[in-house]
């Protein structure tokens, strides 16, 4: 079984290591691909020159990069058609790498066997709100949250003891310098409208 990892930074390479001692074959794909990076990868991992040579030879692709004008819907019909029948796509990077039409018809017609999503292109007002009681508002969502090979969770790939300790050091630290007059590494604009 071969898994086909989108960007091979810090995450990217977490999971084609983990993936590797779990038995998979690893074929990695990376813009900024340089020795450094591949000192960090099994051995054996095969690197793609483009991405369509990952997507025709995995059966998992897995999606670890930011969305910028390039990787913006890179999960599309063009690139769909070109991977193996029967993949299984996992998004937990930006929800704008894929165009959710294109994999629900990908998921319709059986081309793509399974969809595991932490992040969705149209995520905000949806999945930090509770809808019990309540009409969900994105039928497209909800049509993938119903089936039974489609995994979705809520923006939650982050949230892990690590990280959770960075974003408290990051916002004292922030906090510390306003409170001593200097400018925070990383300000917050507010809409004071909504105050």
């Amino acid at each position: 079984t071969t898994l086909g990892v989108v960007g091979l930074g810090a995450i990217g390479r977490l999971v084609a290591n983990a993936a590797f001692d779990l038995g998979m074959k690893i074929v990695g794909y990376d813009p900024f691909l340089n020795d450094g990076i591949k000192a960090m990868l099994p051995e054996s991992t095969e690197y793609a020159s483009k991405l369509s040579e990952l997507y025709a030879a995995s059966d998992y692709i897995t999606l670890h990069l930011p969305c910028v004008a390039d990787t913006k819907n890179m999960i599309n019909a063009s690139s769909i058609a070109e991977m193996k029948d029967g993949v299984v796509i996992v998004n937990c990077s930006r929800g704008p790498l894929v165009d959710t039409d294109a994999v629900i018809r990908g998921l319709d017609s059986g081309k793509i066997f399974g969809f595991v999503m932490d992040t969705y292109e149209g995520e905000v007002g949806v999945f930090n709100e509770d809808w019990e009681g309540k009409e969900f508002p994105d039928k497209r969502l909800a049509d993938l949250i119903d089936r039974p090979n489609v995994l979705v969770t809520p923006h939650t790939a982050f949230y892990t003891t690590h990280a959770v300790r960075n974003m408290v050091v990051k916002a004292f630290d922030n906090n510390l310098k306003l409170i001593n007059g200097e400018k925070p590494d990383s300000p917050v604009a507010l809409d004071k409208n909504k105050f």
